[in-house]
C-alpha cells in the first residue's frame, strides 16, 4: 500500500500503448503583422513630411522638450571681469572683456572710456583713436569722454614721434590739447584733463608753449595732488627745460601715487641717464619691466643703456626682446643694428639697420644716426657697396643732427674709392 502511494502508476492496470501524433506548427513566412504595421506608419509619416514639411516640423517640435538656453553674461559682468583682469595686471585680457561689453551694450560710454585707457597703456594708440571717435558720437557732453580722447591723441602722437614723423606727431599733440580743453570747458575741476593738456603742449618741444604747459600741469596738481598723471606731465615739463632734479622729484611723487603707471618709471630712468647715472637708469628700467613685462619701450631703453656701457650681448638681448614685443619699433631695430655694428658683425648690422630705416622712411635730426650707421656698415663691409651707401650718407648729411660731419666723411671716402 505504501508503495502504491509513492508510485501511483503501479496500481493502474496496463493497457495497450497509445501513440499520439502531434504535428508541429508551420514556421511563419514573411514579416509579422506588427512589423508591417510599423513600416506602413513610417512610410506614411515620411510622405507627409515631404509633402508638408512645415506642419510636420512644427508637429515634431511640439513633441520634443523645449531646450534650455545656455546662460550668457551681461555687458556689466564682462566689464567687471575686465576690472578684475586689470587689477591682476592682465591688461590685454581686460581690453578684450571691454570690447565684448561694448558689443553687448554700445550705449554705455563708461565701457568706451575704460577701453581707451587700457589701449593707451598697452600701446594700441590707433585702436584707441578709433574707439575715441565712436564714443564722442555717443556722448559728446561728457568731460571724461574728452579726457580719454585727449589721452588717445597723446598716445598716437608718441607713436608717430617714435616713427620719426615729427610733423604728424605735433598735429596729434595739438588735437590732444583741443580735446583736453573741451573736457575742461565741461568740467573745470578735471585734473586729468589739465595734465593731458600739459603733455600736448610740452611734447612738440616748443619753448614758447612751456609756460602754458607748466600752468596746466600746476593746475592739475592743485586740483588733485595725488594724481600720478599730473606728476608725470609736470616732470616732463621740467625735463624738457633741463631741470632734472625737479623732474625726478615729480616722477617719484607719481610713483608713490600709482606705481603701476609704467611711464613714470621709464621717464625716471631716462632722467637718471640724462644726469650720467646709467647704473640707476638700468635699475629703473628693470623696475618698469617688473611693472609691465610686455613693455617694449622699457626693453629698448635697457638696450640703449647697455650700448653706452659697451655691454654688447646684453644690448642685443634686450633689443631683440623689444622687437619681439613691438615688431614695428624702428628704434629697437636701430639699437640692435648698432649692437651688431659694434660687435662688429656688419652683415647683421646691415639687416637690422635696413629694417630700422625702412620703418623710419626718411632721416630726421633724431634718427639720422641710424641712416649714417647703415651707410658706414656698407663701406666697412666692402667699399664696392658705396653705391648703396652714398644716398644714405647724403640723406643723413642733409639733416641738422650731430652725424652730419660723419656722413660727409663717408661721402669723401666713397669718392676717393671710386677714383
Amino acid at each position: 500500500m505504501l508503495n502504491e502511494l509513492r508510485n501511483p502508476a503501479v496500481s493502474q492496470p496496463r493497457t495497450p500503448q497509445m501513440i499520439i501524433k502531434r504535428t508541429p506548427p508551420n514556421p511563419r513566412k514573411g514579416p509579422s503583422c506588427w512589423f508591417v504595421l510599423v513600416a506602413f506608419i513610417v512610410v506614411i509619416g515620411g510622405i507627409y513630411i515631404i509633402a508638408r514639411p512645415e506642419p510636420a516640423k512644427n508637429a515634431i517640435q511640439a513633441l520634443l522638450p523645449t531646450p534650455t538656453p545656455l546662460p550668457t553674461r551681461s555687458a556689466t559682468e564682462y566689464a567687471l571681469l575686465a576690472d578684475l583682469s586689470k587689477e591682476d595686471g592682465e591688461l590685454e585680457e581686460a581690453a578684450e572683456y571691454y570690447r565684448t561689453a561694448i558689443e553687448l551694450d554700445a550705449t554705455n560710454p563708461e565701457f568706451f572710456i575704460r577701453l581707451i585707457e587700457l589701449l593707451v597703456r598697452t600701446g594700441e594708440a590707433e585702436e584707441a583713436l578709433s574707439v575715441a571717435e565712436q564714443v564722442t558720437v555717443l556722448e559728446s557732453n561728457n568731460d571724461r569722454v574728452w579726457t580719454a580722447v585727449s589721452a588717445a591723441y597723446l598716445a598716437n602722437g608718441d607713436r608717430l614721434a617714435a616713427l620719426g614723423d615729427g610733423t604728424g606727431a605735433d598735429l596729434q599733440y595739438a588735437e590732444a590739447v583741443r580735446a583736453a580743453d573741451k573736457a575742461i570747458l565741461i568740467n573745470p575741476d578735471n585734473a586729468t584733463a589739465y595734465a593731458y593738456k600739459a603733455g600736448g603742449l610740452t611734447f612738440p618741444n616748443n619753448p614758447e608753449q612751456y609756460d602754458r604747459a607748466f600752468e596746466a600741469a600746476e593746475t592739475a596738481i592743485l586740483l588733485d595732488p595725488g594724481s600720478a598723471i599730473a606728476h608725470l606731465y609736470m616732470g616732463n615739463i621740467y625735463d624738457y627745460q633741463g631741470y632734472y632734479n625737479a623732474a625726478r622729484e615729480q616722477y617719484q611723487l607719481g610713483i608713490q601715487a600709482d606705481r603701476s603707471l609704467v611711464d613714470l618709471h621709464i621717464n625716471l630712468a631716462y632722467n637718471y641717464f640724462g644726469t650720467s647715472n646709467t647704473p640707476e637708469a638700468i635699475l629703473t628700467f628693470r623696475e618698469a619691466i617688473d611693472v609691465d613685462p610686455s613693455n617694449a619701450v622699457a626693453y629698448d631703453g635697457l638696450a640703449y643703456m647697455y650700448l653706452q656701457l659697451g655691454e654688447i650681448p646684453l644690448a642685443q638681448e634686450n633689443a631683440i626682446k623689444a622687437i619681439e614685443l613691438d615688431p614695428d619699433m624702428a628704434r629697437a631695430y636701430g639699437r640692435l643694428g648698432e649692437a651688431y655694428f659694434k660687435a662688429p658683425n656688419y652683415d647683421k648690422a646691415i639687416e637690422a639697420l635696413t629694417k630700422a630705416t625702412d620703418i623710419y622712411g626718411a632721416p630726421t635730426d633724431l634718427n639720422a644716426r641710424f641712416f649714417n650707421m647703415l651707410a658706414t656698415a656698407y663701406i666697412r663691409k666692402d667699399l664696392a657697396l658705396c653705391s648703396k651707401a652714398v644716398p644714405l650718407f647724403e640723406a643723413a648729411a642733409a639733416t641738422h643732427s650731430y652725424v652730419t660731419e660723419s656722413a660727409l666723411d663717408g661721402l669723401e671716402e666713397c669718392r676717393l674709392a671710386n677714383q
